[in-house]
């Protein structure tokens, strides 16, 4: 189980972060006319055509800059180049070839990556015919697209997809990561999990950049715990998440479908512990949370509407309480663990959803723009692992993210789904 990445590389302003957004569906890189907006590296997991891969939009690379700023941006897109297994190179159809593009290419050869030559922003026939002068790179016709109208995309996926994982049948065990921040205890409770199963069916060993996956039966029910490096700061450039723990914490996020997130009680919850939590709610994991090292806690000391409200973003998620080093707890954790596990395969009623539906409609109804009124046309489950759910309305782009969050959270709490993302579709009818 490896799941490929995919970094997208190039000097400033060429549209990477334009495509990433495009491959991504989502507006998750800023986007912008100025020269080097993408600051750092911005990982995503994707899918296409039920297979898998992890998506990365470096910063552009400036070979001749002398600010120290850009200095650190180019080194991480360098870093991001060598952990990639296949490079996007863009370059922009409007300029044509320049001395930058061919330094940054060489710089690439470097590394030893296999490349696609991707040509951006071919908007219209006169651009396409500006196109021919990249074949003096050596990387072959290339891909015209263009990020921004969505062109020629489906040719440059179709050209990627044997580069994927294909997605394997989800088998009965229960799968799940551990993640969190180093010296949390996580390699402690990963040992206590392993060495509590009598039976181990199967340990496979990865490499520095891969997790490592370990099955085990524990109570007649199938694991799967995927390992990995806690995510840490890197001390020189202050509050900045280190780009390779991130890297392999989304890696084990995506080869899991619930994601333990063990933090030091006697720390509470920091701003770090914040960012992993959001990453695996954006990833689609269910999550139970670990407050570990409950030996060094003294009675009382523990404040849990404190934590509740600094991940409230993350609402419902399970709160169990262990101490690795004295084993206590791992009979809680498990056991939440299939209780989450179970909420996040199941599936609903669509009657049941349409009748809640216009229930909860009924309760607060959305608020109309003149005589264009907003009403449900129909409502079903569309997905599980996690739940997903669409609903038609008739005028829906009037419809505000808040009164959508409104209907998710409702949907949450009817249908018990702590600990589990809800994935809600609203579309017109």
């Amino acid at each position: 189980m490896n799941t490929p990445i995919i970094t997208i590389c190039g000097r400033p302003n060429v549209g990477k972060s334009t495509l990433f957004n495009r491959l991504t569906g989502k507006r998750k890189s800023i986007v912008s006319e100025i020269p080097g907006t993408t600051r750092d590296s911005i990982q995503t997991n994707c899918l296409w055509n039920n297979k898998s891969f992890i998506l990365v939009d470096s910063g552009g690379i400036e070979t001749y800059s002398e600010d120290q700023i850009t200095k650190k941006v180019i080194d991480k897109s360098y870093e991001s180049i060598n952990e990639a297994d296949h490079i996007l190179f863009v370059v922009d159809a409007t300029s044509g070839i320049t001395n930058e593009d061919t330094e940054i290419l060489r710089l690439i050869r470097k590394a030893d990556k296999n490349i696609t030559l991707v040509i951006n922003k071919v908007d219209n026939l006169s651009r396409e015919e500006n196109i021919n002068g990249f074949f003096s790179l050596g990387l072959g016709e290339g891909i015209n697209i263009s990020a921004y109208h969505g062109n020629g995309i489906f040719d440059l996926m179709h050209s990627l997809e044997h580069l994927f994982s294909i997605l394997e049948p989800d088998d009965e065990s229960i799968k799940f990561s551990i993640i969190g921040r180093p010296n949390v205890g996580k390699s402690t409770l990963f040992n206590i999990i392993i060495g509590q199963a009598k039976s181990i069916v199967s340990e496979i060993p990865g490499t520095t950049r891969d997790s490592v996956d370990s099955k085990f039966k524990y109570e007649n029910n199938d694991y799967t715990v995927v390992d990995t490096a806690g995510i840490r700061r890197k001390g020189k450039i202050g509050k900045e998440i280190e780009y390779f723990s991130v890297l392999r914490t989304i890696k084990a996020i995506s080869e899991s479908h619930i994601s333990l997130l063990v933090i030091d009680s006697t720390e509470n919850v920091t701003s770090q512990d914040q960012h992993i939590a959001g990453l695996i709610r954006e990833s689609g994991n269910g999550c139970v949370l670990v407050m570990n090292k409950l030996d060094l806690i003294k009675k009382g000391k523990i404040k849990e509407n404190e934590i509740i409200e600094k991940l409230k973003f993350f609402p419902g998620v399970p709160l169990v309480y262990t101490s690795a080093k004295l084993k206590l707890g791992m009979d809680a954790m498990l056991k939440e663990l299939i209780s989450v596990n179970k909420r996040y395969r199941q599936n609903f009623n669509d009657d049941d959803i349409w009748r809640n539906i216009l229930n909860i409609i009924s309760s607060n109804m959305p608020p109309s723009k003149g005589k264009r009124k907003i009403y449900p046309t129909s409502a079903k489950q569309i997905g599980s692992n996690p739940p997903k759910v669409q609903i038609k309305f008739h005028n829906a782009d009037l419809i505000h993210f808040s009164y959508k969050r409104y209907i998710e959270n409702e949907l949450r709490s009817i249908f018990d789904l702590r600990g589990v993302p809800l994935q809600l579709e609203i579309s017109e009818k």
